[in-house]
């Protein structure tokens, strides 16, 4: 307890004619609350954000792609060109607790879809919609003639 609060509860407690055991029943009892009162806040806002994690982590289109969504926000971030905006944003978003927010990830994975560039793309050959597999190779007269039916 604060000295001040101490002296002045003292003094009250003395007026009172209350034993020590009445007022540290007192003292107590107005720690325990004053405690729990202190630590709600705190409390409800880890609530909220194990439950925004939750929620970011169940969303269909979220959930199942949250590293490559956490990779494009990222990117985006990097983008700004300014690495001490950057880490003073990303400080803020830890700070706050708002980069667990879903509809903020939403909102910024779009933004982010929008001003990065796209991924490498892997080469697995030719689309079958798109071309023809490579087949063996051509006879002459099968690449001066493509439609002649063959042998």
């Amino acid at each position: 307890m604060d000295s001040e609060v101490d002296t002045e509860a003292k003094g009250i407690f003395k007026e009172l004619n209350l034993s020590q055991a009445q007022g540290q029943k007192l003292v107590d009892f107005y720690v325990k609350h004053t405690t729990a009162s202190q630590n709600a806040p705190y409390e409800t806002w880890n609530q909220m954000q194990e439950e925004w994690v939750k929620e970011v982590k169940a969303d269909p289109h979220l959930g199942p792609r949250l590293n490559e969504v956490k990779t494009t926000i990222s990117r985006a971030i990097a983008g700004l060109g300014d690495p001490n905006l950057a880490a003073q944003f990303r400080e803020a978003m830890d700070y706050t607790g708002a980069g667990n927010n879903p509809a903020f990830i939403k909102t910024f994975y779009k933004l982010a879809q929008m001003v990065t560039e796209g991924k490498h793309v892997a080469g697995n050959g030719p689309s079958p919609a798109g071309q023809q597999q490579k087949q063996t190779a051509v006879s002459a007269a099968g690449a001066m003639y493509p439609n002649l039916p063959r042998a």
